[in-house]
């Protein structure tokens, strides 16, 4: 059974679900993985799971003698780009391993073999599990000088190695919804030739052997059951994954800690459990986290809306700016009376009525399940959805 090796890079603090990443990651002993952190090493951890003393200033050491030119990185959030250069960046650390792959931590894992058979493994060099794009969160390569250097053949990866702005590189240039939607990538226009150009022109030209298959599990579609390292979805389907992405960043989930990890643990769509639902409590409890609390709150949402859309309370004073999360950004200007706009790219200047119920938040007319308030302190616009889903845009 081919060796296969788990890398990735975390700076800061270790979040809540990190437990659960841990804890998923034991039940799979076959597979080993590297975590590059300044975090603290935990207590009792699993035998197949090591944690690096590593900081982004040796991370930038290690990267520019590697790739043989200056990188300077300032955010760890930039990482995400350098995926694919891991093997050669970490190079010392997968020599023995037949098979490399990239992975993030806010995953809860099912069994990893069941899915990456020797198979599989005999006859693909790169394995996504998607079938729309690379995941950036959990990908495979062969470890050897073609596919550790396949970034290369990308025309503006010295770009975006050189570049402090986050380009997606290790997957499709922010284009996720178009692909989702069927679309061809070389299609589009994009900001820079990210892997999925490179990935796929390598496939079409050269004959890369890759594996695009759906085996994650985003969102919050609820009914998950991990039990013993097994990962299943409506007691129906063995998955590979969970990834927590929209989990983690939902204002109406139940971030869940518990002293010791049980063996069976349920994920709904806004809670993480280990009880069945079979008492009166357990039925009461669900039913408030998972449905009643949440629609009150969307409730609150609609009528705030409403009411500072009628009431018409301008705001002043919001910082003057650009803010911007990858792709999307908004500027926030002022009229002739001092009172703040915003305008969209190819949208003209829009009111922001205050909110009534949320001290400093304001709304943008025409955008009823939005929310938006300044940080000051961080330069940041953090958004605010009706659907849970919170957003933070910086200042540039």
């Amino acid at each position: 059974m081919p060796k296969i090796l788990l890398i990735t890079c975390y700076f800061g603090k270790f979040p809540w679900y990190f437990d659960l990443f841990l804890k998923s990651c034991a039940t799979n002993p076959t597979i080993d993985f590297i975590i590059f952190s300044d975090c603290p090493t935990p207590k009792n951890l699993p035998e197949n799971i090591r944690v690096i003393s590593f900081t982004i200033k040796e991370f930038n050491l290690l990267a520019t003698e590697k790739l043989g030119f200056e990188v300077t990185i300032k955010s760890a959030y930039k990482l995400c780009d350098f995926k694919p250069a891991y093997g050669v960046i970490f190079s010392e650390y997968i020599t023995t391993y037949p098979f490399w792959g990239i992975t993030d931590i806010d995953i809860v894992f099912g069994r990893i073999r069941e899915f990456m058979t020797n198979e599989l493994l005999d006859n693909y060099e790169i394995i996504s599990v998607r079938n729309d794009y690379p995941t950036g969160s959990f990908m495979l390569f062969k470890n050897n000088n073609k596919i550790n250097t396949l970034f290369r053949k990308s025309r503006d990866f010295k770009k975006v190695f050189l570049s402090d702005t986050h380009y997606c590189f290790d997957e499709c240039n922010f284009r996720h919804r178009y692909l989702q939607e069927g679309g061809d990538i070389f299609d589009i226009d994009c900001e820079i030739e990210s892997m999925h150009h490179v990935i796929k022109r390598e496939q079409k030209e050269n004959n890369l052997k890759v594996h695009f298959d759906f085996l994650v599990i985003e969102g919050l579609p609820g009914q998950l059951k991990w039990e013993k390292g097994v990962l299943s979805f409506k007691n129906e389907f063995e998955v590979l994954l969970y990834h927590l992405i929209l989990y983690k960043a939902n204002r109406y989930t139940r971030k869940k800690e518990w002293p010791l990890v049980p063996d069976t643990f349920y994920i709904d769509k806004y809670l993480i459990r280990k009880n069945k639902l079979i008492s009166f409590t357990g039925l009461l409890a669900n039913s408030w986290y998972n449905r009643i609390l949440p629609n009150l709150n969307k409730m609150l949402f609609k009528i705030d809306y409403f009411l500072s859309g009628q009431l018409s309370i301008k705001m002043k004073g919001v910082r003057t700016g650009t803010y911007k999360l990858n792709r999307f950004s908004i500027e926030i200007c002022k009229n002739s009376a001092n009172e703040n706009q915003v305008h969209f790219k190819r949208i003209k200047k829009l009111k922001m009525p205050r909110s009534l119920l949320y001290r400093g938040g304001f709304f943008i007319q025409s955008f009823p399940t939005r929310r938006y308030k300044l940080n000051k302190e961080k330069y940041q616009l953090v958004e605010f959805c009706s659907s849970g889903n919170i957003r933070v845009l910086n200042k540039i």
